[in-house]
């Protein structure tokens, strides 16, 4: 327990400092969650316009436009983007110094990812509430606190699963030269399957086995489906169970595979 203390402890640091250094960058930060947020706009528009000139979907107008507005928020709040950057330290040698640290490299990358999220909520949560303003007359707004707290818990074990999966392909460098493939391909893989294209209720039902307990739902899709309001109270905790289910595999074959790596480890310095 005073190991996990003393962690949590050397992560709030960490994260208080990334924020003050990182505040120097506000206008960024707009910038950033603006393209963050327009996409998930454009594909709205698109969806509400098929919907008005007739299309048939499984899902109807509340459905697209809640989910629609939701998913910027989502994808900033579970999303990393730290493989590219663990793999170049390894690759480079610099672990070599965080190796005589008290703290991890993990440690500095979990507190990049917490004050990033942070800053950037700043920006986003505003720019949501306009658009929720603008459409709320078509969203579903549940109102039992229990699913909005459901939603959150979905969010924090989508996080986590995002990040682990990130570790296990950064942990990949310790025997590959270079891994920036495999992050891309998790990155175009994730967009498709994990709901930030195209709803998972949109896809074709002879897909809809592999589409609905695929790891990457639960990292996007399935917190906003909660609030969606097309998840009955089974099908929320069967599906809280599956995304508990990822992150704990996840998380133990990131670890496995990083302690593996820091073993086989040779660099200047190691």
């Amino acid at each position: 327990m005073s190991t996990l203390r003393r962690n949590l402890r050397v992560v709030r640091r960490m994260t208080a400092a990334d924020i003050a250094q990182q505040s120097v960058y506000r206008a960024a930060w707009v910038i950033f969650m603006v393209s963050n947020i327009c996409m998930p706009i454009i594909s709205l528009l698109i969806w509400r316009t098929a919907l008005a000139s007739g299309a048939r979907l499984p899902v109807d107008e509340q459905y697209v436009t809640t989910y629609f507005v939701l998913l910027g928020f989502v994808t900033m709040a579970t999303s990393s983007w730290m493989a590219g950057f663990l793999a170049q330290d390894i690759r480079l040698g610099k672990l070599s110094s965080w190796m005589v640290r008290p703290a991890s490299l993990l440690t500095k990358f979990v507190a990049n990812n917490l004050s990033e999220k942070f800053l950037k909520l700043f920006a986003l949560v505003p720019m949501i509430g306009i658009v929720w303003w603008i459409f709320r007359d078509s969203m579903r707004i549940p109102a039992a606190p229990g699913r909005w707290a459901l939603f959150a818990v979905s969010i924090v074990l989508g996080a986590v699963l995002v990040f682990a999966i990130d570790i296990l392909i950064a942990s990949l460098a310790f025997w590959m030269d270079d891994v920036s493939a495999l992050v891309q391909a998790r990155v175009i893989i994730a967009s498709v399957l994990s709901g930030a294209v195209v709803p998972l209720a949109l896809m074709p039902s002879w897909s809809r086995g592999f589409v609905d307990h695929q790891p990457f739902r639960y990292t996007v899709s399935f917190p906003v489906e909660i609030v969606a309001g097309q998840l009955t109270g089974p099908s929320i905790v069967a599906g809280l169970g599956f995304q508990l289910g990822y992150v704990v595999v996840f998380a133990v074959l990131a670890r496995a595979v990083w302690a593996a790596g820091i073993r086989a480890y040779s660099a200047v310095g190691a």
